[in-house]
C-alpha cells in the first residue's frame, strides 16, 4: 500500500482508516495495538462522532453518536466495522439523511 487507498477501496483495518488524518487512533504504548479509533464530523446541523474499540480478539464495536446520543451501535469483525464506519462517514459527508431515529418529524 502506498499510503493512499484507491477511491473505491473499502478500509479493511484501523490502519487503513488511519491513512485519513481525520481519524484519531489511540494505541497501546507497549505493543502499538490500537485501543480506540475516533472521527468527528459536522453534518445536518449536528455534531457526529464515530468511535470504534476492540471488545475481544475477533470483535470490534462501532458507535455513531449524534450530539451526545447514540444513533447507531453495531459489532463485528474489524474488517466489517471499518466498512460500516466508512459508510457512515460517506453518508454524513454527502449530507444523506441521518438514521431514522434522528430525523425530524
Amino acid at each position: 500500500m502506498t499510503g493512499r487507498m484507491a477511491p473505491r477501496e473499502l478500509p479493511r483495518s484501523v490502519d487503513d482508516l488511519a491513512i485519513d488524518p481525520e481519524w484519531e487512533i489511540t494505541r497501546n504504548l507497549t505493543n502499538r495495538q490500537w485501543i480506540t479509533a475516533e472521527r468527528r464530523l459536522g453534518s445536518q446541523g449536528r455534531r457526529w462522532v464515530i468511535g470504534m474499540t476492540p471488545i475481544r480478539d475477533d470483535v470490534v464495536a462501532a458507535i455513531l453518536w449524534a450530539d451526545d446520543a447514540v444513533a447507531e451501535h453495531t459489532r463485528g469483525t474489524e474488517t466489517m466495522m471499518c466498512a460500516t464506519v466508512h459508510g457512515w462517514v460517506t453518508k454524513l459527508r454527502a449530507d444523506a439523511p441521518p438514521p431514522r431515529r434522528f430525523r425530524e418529524a
